[in-house]
């Protein structure tokens, strides 16, 4: 973790040595608390509705989580314990995780020595403007204005930090007053020069599925009419010949007979 500290004091008020002492810690366990110390620092909920959820000890960073769920986000957290350690300052990373119902689009950090007052510049506190190496980064958001108010104050928009979503914000804290106490106001949706709370643009409409096409109805088939069937003709009838009957032919009697012995002797007589 990156710690500035002091090499003197003069009176109550510290000043900054050149170079700095830079001490490394070590990865702690995270935290549990609604009240956070990490390294000697300590930090708590002032008010807002949001939460510290834990914290933890990097190679370069005092780690905090938050979770902000509303509807009251401005949230005010104090920090205390740099003048009892002879700290300058530290690096924090913010990571907050908006548990609201509402998208985020700008994200506003302030530094003040007395609550609900912004800190001047000549007041010792600042986001340590004076050195292009510890410029503010967020990883969610693209732009970081530092410009636009005269106050300790960093604003990050050019992202969207939907409901659900995690952002963490990284910059360097510096307090060379002789207060051991400070606050860090936080506010989502919160807009640089004099704009103030900005409601979100409404999410893109998304398109109603056009309805399915009524389906047409099905073709009413015609009754299938059989055409009639004809009968086949009937097989020609084969009449068979039948055999005539037989005439019976009278045998011959008696009285042929006697004919005949008559004829046959009339023939002998006139042959004679």
């Amino acid at each position: 973790m990156l710690l500035i500290m002091f090499s003197q004091a003069v009176g109550s008020r510290w000043r900054l040595s050149v170079p700095w002492i830079i001490a490394l810690g070590l990865l702690a366990t995270p935290a549990q608390a609604a009240s956070l110390v990490l390294e000697s620092l300590e930090f708590s909920e002032v008010s807002g509705d949001f939460t510290i959820t834990g914290g933890q000890t990097t190679q370069d960073a005092l780690r905090i989580f938050q979770d902000v769920t509303g509807p009251n986000i401005d949230l005010f957290m104090s920090i205390e314990g740099l003048r009892r350690e002879r700290l300058l300052g530290f690096r924090l990373e913010s990571v907050v995780t908006n548990r609201t119902d509402t998208p985020w689009v700008f994200f506003d950090h302030e530094l003040q020595e007395q609550l609900g007052v912004p800190s001047p510049e000549e007041d010792g506190l600042s986001f340590a403007q004076g050195f292009a190496f510890a410029r503010p980064t967020s990883d969610q958001f693209s732009t970081v204005d530092e410009v636009t108010d005269i106050r300790d104050f960093v604003n990050f928009t050019g992202g969207v930090i939907n409901p659900n979503q995690t952002v963490t914000f990284r910059y360097l804290i510096l307090d060379n007053s002789p207060n051991d106490l400070f606050f860090l106001r936080q506010r989502p949706n919160f807009a640089p020069g004099g704009v103030g709370v900005v409601a979100p643009p409404p999410p893109p409409q998304v398109p109603a599925a056009p309805a399915p096409p009524s389906t047409p109805p099905s073709p009413t088939a015609p009754p299938i009419v059989e055409a009639p069937v004809t009968p086949p003709p009937p097989p020609p009838e084969v009449i068979s010949e039948q055999p005539l009957p037989a005439v019976k032919v009278p045998e011959p009697g008696v009285s042929i007979g006697l004919l005949s012995l008559m004829g046959m002797a009339w023939l002998r007589r006139r042959d004679h």
